[in-house]
């Protein structure tokens, strides 16, 4: 894996960097509009409220969270235990002692706990570029 989109470039373009200017800039142009092809592809092809994706990332913190144990302060904040550990989520400001959920805006696996032992659903949790419509919104050529 490479850690930034200047050395994801440079792998891909590897064998086009010998190419004369308008070449390359040609190269680099088709490129760009197979992945968006391919990603408007992907994202026409999502059936669920979230990209797929992040879909699968809220199913995987979903399958950890039936085991977790959950204690309301509030309306808001909840106590979840894993065993001995012991995790403070506030639903209202979208945070866990653990950082993932700020980190992700996504729900972790002790939100998911928090607002299953709430009954209310995780779609008002979820960072709005994460779902399906956002991702549509984003390949579509004007």
């Amino acid at each position: 894996m490479t850690s930034n989109i200047a050395e994801s470039l440079n792998a891909v373009t590897k064998d086009a960097r010998e190419l004369p200017i308008f070449d390359l800039f040609e190269y680099m142009r088709t490129l760009l509009e197979r992945w968006t092809k391919e990603k408007l592809s992907k994202a026409k092809g999502t059936f669920t409220y979230l990209g797929h994706k992040y879909n699968k990332e809220l199913e995987d913190n979903s399958t950890l969270s039936p085991k977790l144990r959950v204690r309301a302060s509030t309306d808001h904040i909840h106590t979840v235990l894993d065993g001995v550990k012991r995790y403070i989520v506030c639903l209202e400001n979208k945070k866990c002692s653990c950082g993932q959920f700020q980190l992700d805006e996504l729900p972790c696996a002790h939100a998911l706990a928090a607002l299953r032992h709430k009954n209310e659903t995780y779609k008002n949790y979820c960072s709005l570029y994460y779902t399906r419509k956002s991702l549509l919104l984003t390949y579509e050529m004007p």
